[in-house]
């Protein structure tokens, strides 16, 4: 008869567990940096110019400038030679016709007889009068303020949940023999008594 003490122990474990949770943390107080820039008005402004320019009328009162002077007797001159030119022509023209009855020296006593038409009169130049109007620029920049915040967000902490075995004695099953010995074959038993 097989004799077997069998001894068995259970699995001890014990579990934590803690539950998920969210941690915040609170933010300072905000802070504001204000700026404040003023109004501004910039006039930039300009007075009426009159212009005045008499030279014309200075010419017209012989009053001019040395090259106005030297301008002018060149140009009489260049008319005294044009004007002695055309009359020596006329001469020419004129001698060359004696078939017609004129001798030089009637036409020379002719020319001698001539007294130019001469008018004299006196009208001033104006003045050149030139003007330009007044102007006036307005630049206006309004105030301004400017805010700059300085703000933080709360922070938001997740702790998440946990659950932990801990395995305090794993099963275990013990077997033990409590019988005698057998032997095989069984004469070999040092207890052996053959049967009669």
């Amino acid at each position: 008869m097989l004799a077997l003490e069998i001894t068995s122990r259970p699995l001890e474990w014990e579990f934590k567990s803690e539950p998920a949770r969210l941690r915040m943390r609170q933010s300072d107080n905000p802070s504001m940096e204000m700026e404040h820039k003023p109004s501004e008005l910039r006039i930039q402004s300009r007075n009426i110019e009159v212009q005045l320019d008499g030279t014309a009328l200075r010419a017209s009162l012989e009053h001019r400038k040395i090259n106005d002077f030297m301008v002018q007797a060149g140009q009489k001159g260049y008319e005294g030679a044009q004007r002695a030119k055309q009359e020596a022509v006329e001469f020419g023209n004129s001698i060359a016709h004696i078939e017609d009855g004129v001798t030089i020296g009637q036409y020379v006593r002719q020319k001698a007889l001539e007294q130019p038409t001469t008018y004299q009169f006196f009208i001033p130049a104006p003045y050149d009068i030139s003007w330009k109007p007044n102007e006036q620029q307005l630049d206006y920049q309004p105030d301004e303020l400017n805010f700059d915040w300085q703000v933080e967000e709360s922070l938001l902490d997740f702790v998440p949940g946990s659950f932990t075995i801990n395995i305090l004695q794993r099963p275990e099953v013990d077997i033990k023999y409590v019988g005698k010995p057998i032997y095989v074959p069984p004469s070999s038993a040092p207890d052996f008594e053959a049967e009669a």
